[in-house]
C-alpha cells in the first residue's frame, strides 16, 4: 500500500493526521505502508515506489482538481496524461473534483478501479481545534465517514462494499446531526451530506486488495 498525504495548510493537516488510523488498521492486517511525504511526493518518486513494491493500493491525501492532484507546493504532480501510473492498482484519492477526469483518464489507462470525489471534499471544522486536528468534534463525522472507504477495501471488502459501508455511516450520522440541538452540528451536516453525493468511483466495483 502506498499512501501519499500532503501537509501545508490547515485542510490538508486535518487528512494527515486522520490518515494515522489507516495506517495502524493496514499494518494490523499484514499491508506494508509506504508513505509519501513532504519533498517526497513527485511523479519520479512514486513511479520508484510504485516499480519495487507492486503495491495493489494507492491512497492519495491532498487537494486536487478534476485534471490532478497537487503537491505540498500546490503544484500538480499527477495529471491526466500521467493517469497511467495508477495502472494494476485500486485508488483512493480523498482530494476535490478528481474523479471527473483524473479518475476516467486512469481506469483508460489500467487502474483497476478509481475511487474518489466528483465535486468538492468539504470538511467542516471548529477553529479552535484547528491546531488539534483530532479533536474537533465539528471534523470527526467527515473524516470517519471517509476513511471508512479505506478501512473497508484494508479489510478485504470490494470496492462498491466500502463505498456502501461509507454512505450507511453518513447516513447515521447525518439522521443524528439532523436532530442535533448543537448551533455547530449544521456544518458538519452540509459537508457530510456533499462528500456522500459526491463519493464514486470509475472501474471495477467488485475489485478487491
Amino acid at each position: 500500500m502506498i499512501l501519499i498525504r500532503t501537509n501545508h495548510d490547515t485542510q490538508t493537516s486535518y487528512l494527515y493526521l486522520s490518515c494515522n488510523e489507516v495506517i495502524k488498521l493496514a499494518e494490523k492486517n499484514g499491508l506494508t505502508v509506504v508513505k509519501l511525504e513532504g519533498k517526497d511526493i513527485s511523479e519520479k518518486t512514486l513511479r520508484s515506489r510504485i516499480k519495487n513494491k507492486h503495491p495493489k493500493f494507492i491512497f492519495f491525501n491532498g487537494h486536487g482538481n478534476a485534471t490532478g492532484l497537487l503537491d505540498n507546493d500546490k503544484t500538480p504532480f499527477i495529471t491526466v496524461t500521467s493517469s497511467d501510473v495508477f495502472k494494476n492498482t485500486v485508488s483512493f484519492t480523498r482530494a476535490c473534483d478528481c474523479l471527473k477526469e483524473l479518475g476516467k483518464n486512469a481506469v483508460k489507462n489500467g487502474c483497476k478501479t478509481f475511487i474518489g470525489y466528483k465535486r468538492k471534499f468539504w470538511i467542516a471544522r471548529h477553529h479552535k481545534y484547528e491546531c488539534q486536528p483530532l479533536k474537533d468534534n465539528i471534523a470527526k463525522p467527515i473524516l470517519e465517514c471517509s476513511n471508512l472507504v479505506a478501512e473497508e477495501l484494508i479489510k478485504g471488502k470490494t470496492v462498491k462494499e466500502a463505498i456502501k459501508k461509507s454512505h450507511e455511516k453518513s447516513a447515521d450520522y447525518i439522521l443524528n446531526l439532523i436532530y442535533s440541538k448543537d448551533p455547530l452540528a449544521v456544518a458538519s451536516l452540509q459537508a457530510l451530506v456533499a462528500n456522500d453525493e459526491a463519493l464514486g468511483f470509475e472501474g471495477e466495483g467488485m475489485a478487491r486488495l
